[in-house]
Order: C-alpha cells, then sequence, then structure tokens
C-alpha cells in the first residue's frame, strides 16, 4: 500500500522534478517507510512506501523489468500474485513482492495481464519502448487514482486530488456542474470530482497515454444476467466458499493484521471466518454513551466467542471534536461519513496494526437497506394507485407546511415514480428545490436509472454510494494514518457470483437472507437475530452543543463562497439550532464539511 503520482509528457523536466518532491511529500502519510522517484524526458513517476509484502529494500518502487524497458509505480496488494507467478516461467524474479509480478505479466501478456489479476489496486505502468504509458484502476474501485491534463498536455496523476492540486499547481476551482449531484448523494460519482479538471480513472477500466493521445477502456463491468438455474441450496453452498476464500485473501501480510468489529452481522462474519481460518484477531469497536447508537454489547459477544484481543473505544464529543480539525484536513474528497472511519483507524494503529479487515459493502451486494426490500416488494404500487392530480394536492398541501425533512418525499410525490426518485427521495440529503435555493447557479441534468432486478439495485448502490463515498472514505480515512484497510465484500468473484442470483434467494424473515443463510451458523443468535444498526455517529445530539462550533464554522466559510445562496442556508443553519421545520442533522453537516473542505484547500 503506498501513495503514487507522476506526470506524463514532460515538458520542463527541471520544473517537474521539484514539483515530483512536492507531490510525495504531499503523500508521506500513505507511506511512511519509503519513498523513490523515476525520470526520463516523457514520464516521471514516484512512489511512498507502506511496506506490507517483502519488507525488504527490494520492495522499493518504481521498479523496474530486468530489461529496464518496464516502470511501475502501484498502489494497492495483489492477493494472487504467487498464483500468477507459477504461471511465468521466463522471468527471471528478485524479489518476493507482488510489484515485480505486475512487470512480469505485463512482459507475457501485454495489457491483457488484467484480467488475471485478483486485488484492490491502483498501477501505473510506463513501457519505454513502445512510448505507452497505462494508468489502471481495479474492478471495483476500491483504490484511488485521480489525473489532471494542464494546458500543455502534461497529465498529472495521483492517489489523492490533493496531490494533483499541490504538484501541477493549479488554482483548484469548484466544479459548479456536479454541486447538483453532491448536494443529493453527498458525493460526485462517475469519474467526475467537485474541481474543475481533476478526475477520476473509472472503476474496471485504464487509460493509455500514447503518441499525443488519452484513451480509455473498460476491461470489468459489473453485471446482473440472472442465472435462472440456480438452486438457493447451491447458492448457499457457494457463497459461504466464496466469502471465506475472499477472507483468506486478505490475510496476505508480512505485518500485523486486525478487522473492525461493529458488532453488526458483517463485520462479525469476517471475524467469524477469519477464526475458521485459525486465525486469532486483534478487533477495534468505536461505541458510544448514548446507547442508541452502541453497538459495544454485540461486539462483545463475538470477541468473546472467537476469542479475539479486543479493543473497545467510547468516542466521547470531546475526544471527537479534538480530532475534528485533523479527520476533516484527512478529507481529500469532502464526505459526511468518513470520520467514523478516522477514528477506528487512528486508534488500530497506535495499537500496532498496518493491515485492517472492514465489513463494508456487505449491505450493498446482500441486499441490506430498506430500499431492496421497497423494490422487491413492488412498493411503487401503492403510489400509482392514487390518480396524479390527488398526488399533486398533497404535495402541495405539504409545501405549505414548510417542513424541510419531508419536502424530498413530496417532490416525489409530485414526479413521475420511478424507483430511482424513490431511492433520491429515501437516501438523497437535499430535494431539488432545496438544492436550487442553496445555489446561485443550478444545473439540473436528467437522470434515469432502469431498475429490472435486485442485482441492478446492487451495482446502483456501488456506483451511487459504496465506492464514491465507502470506498473513497475507507481509503482516506485509513490511509491518512498509515493503515491499509481490506473489504473482503468487495472480492470481485464473490460479486460476480451474488449479481448472477435470482431476487428471491436473497430475501426472507430476516434482513440479508442469504449471508445468514451462508454464514449464520457460525455466529450467535444474538448477531443473527439483532435489529439492523448503521454505524452513525450520534451527530444529532453532539452538533447542538459541543460541535456545534466547529459546525457554524463551516458554514460561515461556505456562506462566504459566491456560488452559494448565504441567506437560504442562513435559513436553514436557524431552523436547526432553533428546533424549527424538522432540519435533518446531515443536511447541516453536509454543508459545515463541505465548507470546511473548500477553506482547506483553497477552492475558488
Amino acid at each position: 500500500m503506498c501513495g503514487i503520482s507522476g506526470v506524463i509528457n514532460i515538458n520542463n523536466k527541471e520544473s517537474v522534478e521539484r514539483k515530483l518532491h512536492v507531490m510525495n511529500e504531499s503523500m508521506k502519510h500513505r507511506g511512511p517507510d519509503d519513498q523513490g522517484v523515476f525520470f526520463d524526458d516523457f514520464v516521471a513517476l514516484s512512489q511512498t512506501r507502506l511496506s506490507i509484502i517483502d519488507l525488504s529494500a527490494q520492495g522499493h518502487q518504481p521498479m523496474m523489468s530486468f530489461d529496464k524497458n518496464i516502470v511501475v509505480v502501484f498502489n494497492g496488494e495483489i492477493y494472487n500474485f504467487k498464483q500468477i507467478k507459477s504461471q511465468i516461467s521466463n522471468y527471471e524474479f528478485v524479489t518476493k513482492t507482488d510489484t515485480e509480478v505486475i512487470i512480469a505479466a505485463y512482459l507475457k501478456w501485454g495489457i491483457s495481464f488484467i484480467d488475471y489479476l485478483d486485488g484492490m489496486f491502483a498501477i501505473v505502468l510506463y513501457d519505454i519502448k513502445q512510448q505507452k504509458v497505462f494508468l489502471i484502476r481495479d474492478r471495483l474501485g476500491v483504490k484511488p487514482l485521480y489525473f489532471h491534463i494542464n494546458s500543455q498536455n502534461e497529465v498529472y496523476f495521483a492517489s489523492e486530488i490533493r496531490t494533483i492540486i499541490k504538484g501541477s499547481e493549479i488554482k483548484p476551482k469548484l466544479n459548479l456542474l456536479h454541486l447538483n449531484e453532491y448536494f443529493t448523494y453527498q458525493t460526485i460519482t462517475n469519474n467526475k470530482t467537485l474541481l474543475e479538471g481533476v478526475f477520476s480513472v473509472p472503476a474496471g477500466s485504464f487509460y493509455c497515454y500514447h503518441l499525443n493521445t488519452f484513451e480509455n477502456k473498460t476491461y470489468w463491468k459489473a453485471n446482473s444476467k440472472i442465472n435462472s438455474s440456480e438452486t438457493k441450496k447451491n447458492a448457499v453452498k457457494n457463497v459461504r466458499e466464496l466469502f471465506l476464500s475472499a477472507v483468506e485473501k486478505r490475510m496476505m501480510s508480512d505485518v500485523p493484521l486486525g478487522a473492525f468489529l461493529s458488532g453488526g452481522i458483517d463485520s462479525s462474519a469476517v471475524v467469524a471466518a477469519m477464526s475458521e481460518l485459525g486465525i486469532t484477531a486483534n478487533t477495534f469497536n468505536v461505541n458510544f454513551d448514548e446507547s442508541q447508537f452502541s453497538e459495544a454489547r454485540f461486539a462483545e459477544i463475538i470477541a468473546q466467542k472467537f476469542k479475539t484481543n479486543h479493543t473497545t473505544i467510547n468516542l466521547k464529543p470531546d475526544f471527537f471534536l479534538s480530532l475534528l480539525p485533523d479527520g476533516v484536513k484527512a478529507l481529500d474528497h469532502p464526505s459526511i461519513d468518513g470520520l467514523n472511519t478516522y477514528v477506528v483507524s487512528k486508534v488500530s494503529k497506535e495499537a500496532g496494526i498496518t493491515v485492517a479487515l472492514s465489513g463494508v459493502g456487505g449491505d450493498e451486494w446482500f441486499a441490506g437497506y430498506p430500499f431492496f426490500n421497497q423494490f422487491h416488494n413492488k412498493s411503487l404500487n401503492k403510489y400509482q394507485k392514487l390518480p396524479f392530480f390527488v398526488r399533486q394536492t398533497i404535495s402541495k398541501m405539504a409545501k405549505l407546511k414548510q417542513n424541510v425533512s419531508s419536502e424530498k418525499k413530496w417532490e416525489f410525490l409530485a414526479s413521475d415514480l420511478s424507483y430511482l426518485g424513490l431511492y433520491r427521495a429515501q437516501k438523497g440529503v437535499f430535494s431539488n428545490a432545496q438544492i436550487s435555493k442553496l445555489l446561485k447557479q443550478s444545473t439540473f441534468k436528467p437522470e434515469f436509472y432502469d431498475f429490472k432486478s435486485i442485482s441492478d439495485v446492487s451495482i446502483f448502490e456501488w456506483e451511487k454510494y459504496l465506492m464514491p463515498v465507502l470506498l473513497r472514505d475507507t481509503d482516506q480515512m485509513g490511509m491518512a494514518h498509515s493503515l491499509e484497510i481490506r473489504e473482503p465484500f468487495l472480492d470481485y468473484q464473490l460479486i460476480e457470483y451474488l449479481l448472477s442470483l435470482p431476487d428471491e434467494f436473497k430475501f426472507g424473515s430476516q434482513p440479508k437472507q442469504l449471508l445468514v443463510d451462508a454464514m449464520g451458523d457460525l455466529l450467535p443468535p444474538e448477531i443473527v437475530n439483532r435489529p439492523k444498526m448503521g454505524f452513525v455517529l450520534p451527530y444529532q445530539q453532539w452538533m447542538k452543543y459541543e460541535l456545534k462550533p466547529f459546525a457554524l464554522k463551516g458554514i460561515e466559510y461556505l456562506q462566504n463562497h459566491n456560488a452559494f445562496n448565504s441567506d437560504y442556508i442562513n435559513q436553514l443553519k436557524n431552523w436547526y439550532f432553533n428546533d424549527k421545520n424538522n432540519v435533518r442533522w446531515n443536511m447541516i453537516w453536509n454543508l459545515a464539511v463541505l465548507g470546511h473542505w473548500i477553506n482547506n484547500n483553497h477552492v475558488e
């Protein structure tokens, strides 16, 4: 694990050499163990290394092939590198690293070597003889890779957006066209970011720079083709085997390894699988004095059953407030979700852990959110039975009450009643009407998504929330403490199989029925039968008191930015802190975090 950066199509070598040093220094938190650079007249590559596999100096990057023709910088882990290595007989390996296997695989299979990789990765590979540079990202978008092309056609790339800003010396400008999406989904999806001119390599794809062209190609895509001939009994057996295999792959490490344990079924299944594989885990749980948010009791049950080395972190508002400035500064891209991961990563690292397993992704692939049930139960039918003029009247009457929290629902009632509209009404932060009031310039683009199966919903959740929010948070908050986090539920072979299964296999008397069927016998009944809780900090309580000054400061930064309507933001702020109009905490926190991010990164 590490941070990678560099420049393609160098215009001024002396200038780029200076910038590369700045880029490397900006990512030392991602890789404190080593640094390296490579230069020629065309390409500059750099890396900061967090040593996980082969801790010796032989793992130094950038790494070159024995014939000095291929150079690679690489962030992530290739879990099957030993199997790939066994298939390559004409390469003289000198290290025990997965990085060298990438080089050998490219020499054997060309760019199609990507199809052989099983892991999480962002790879930049420079073929000197052919003057080709490949920017490659893993199938599920676990590892980030951003780029910017300047006015001289130089391509700056890096693991972090901030590194590109510092290296390319661009003046960061807010991308006004994408603010609508941010205020709806609390993130930016696809290959966009909140900054003009800064993009992300899409998941499951690569860019090739050759002869002044920069072309994107997709090598993997999530597919929801259902295998109607599969049986439920066989599916349960296969899911268990695939999940155990996914956990086993992620045990690969030459440094201390642990697991995040919330006490929910996802993280509990990970710890149970580790125990089944003969691993005594180091586990970490964050809990709160506010009992309705704390899962500590359930985490203790799992820790006792599997005899883990368990650490409980009691997070009080004063301690959280002391971490907030550094936690928000660690946000490479604004998010209202990531600070919980910042806290547990900090404590895990301080306990001597360098690699941690996480249960992130279980809800998305095993249909754990309420929207999955609503789609499966055809919940739109009850709305569609109401004549349009009745729905429109209800919507207009509700608007007169000025209940901010209900506005998305009433906006949905007056719409065309699509499942996408229902999703936005439930999971969106702001309604379209509210966004129009927030922004001085609001540009809504029509959005369409055709849900035909539960697998389609899973893919949509991955594209809109899991990848651009949870996985980005996991990377940026873990790496802020030089901690590598691995996600067994993001195993592409497990996901491909889940996406092929009929909808009815995924539902039953319990949430995430298929996961319960596959792994439930390893878990205590208290875990299997407990009500679902999301891992959410007690923001609603804390923001009214301990976190209020921090939130108000972030909102002030936003109000001073000329893209936003200061009067409406002020109105929302006053309603929230005066307990009026039912303004939700996530609306205010969304504004506050964005304001701090804009201020920290000097975004115009």
